[in-house]
């Protein structure tokens, strides 16, 4: 059954396009190694993927590696893993780079209240 490399739907072997991405199909998921820098922890958690890509921008120009963990089960967006879970997912930075990442963060989001 060929996957989408970017969101990892499963589609019956006929289909060659990801409907959702608009990409070609490979034939295994493709599997994301996050240990390249250690630990990861959570940096911030957030209501939905909008958020998570500005974060995501925020991070990466301060060179900082970010990985972004969507709470959704597999194959079934919009419903979460747990009945508790609120928020869309969470992003995380290796747990060495945490103290900056937050700095950051903090940088960026008292630069949006002085507007």
């Amino acid at each position: 059954m060929p996957f989408c490399p970017q969101c990892s739907a499963e589609y019956k072997s006929d289909v060659l396009t990801c409907s959702d991405c608009q990409v070609q199909l490979v034939p295994e998921p493709i599997q994301i190694e996050i240990t390249e820098y250690g630990d990861w922890c959570v940096v911030e958690s957030v209501p939905n993927e909008l958020a998570a890509n500005i974060l995501q921008g925020v991070l990466e120009e301060e060179g900082i590696p970010v990985y972004l963990r969507c709470h959704d089960v597999p194959y079934h967006p919009g419903v979460k893993g747990s009945p508790t879970q609120s928020e869309w997912g969470d992003v995380l930075v290796p747990n060495n780079l945490l103290p900056q990442a937050q700095k950051s963060l903090k940088t960026y989001f008292d630069s949006l209240q002085e507007v």
